[in-house]
């Protein structure tokens, strides 16, 4: 999930975060941890969205790759 990063140009600190959120999502051990790693990713993004950092399809984009990775792990976590 952090490679597709890759492809979006973000500032450097929001870059950071965001991979650690992602991370975090990522590795979450049960679906209770998943949905507190679920709620601090997306509030950093509703943080971003409100300093208005970057343009609203690049905060989109963040909400899907959110979406995506937290659906990834509640299937490994329930499969």
């Amino acid at each position: 999930m952090i490679r597709v990063l890759e492809g979006i140009s973000l500032p450097d600190l929001i870059r950071t975060q965001l991979t650690h959120h992602l991370a975090r999502l990522d590795h979450a051990e049960d679906l209770h941890a998943l949905k507190q790693a679920q709620e601090r990713a997306q509030g950093f993004v509703e943080g971003v969205e409100a300093s208005r950092a970057l343009t609203a399809a690049s905060i989109e984009v963040l909400f899907i790759l959110i979406d995506d990775a937290v659906s990834e792990r509640r299937q490994g976590l329930t499969t």
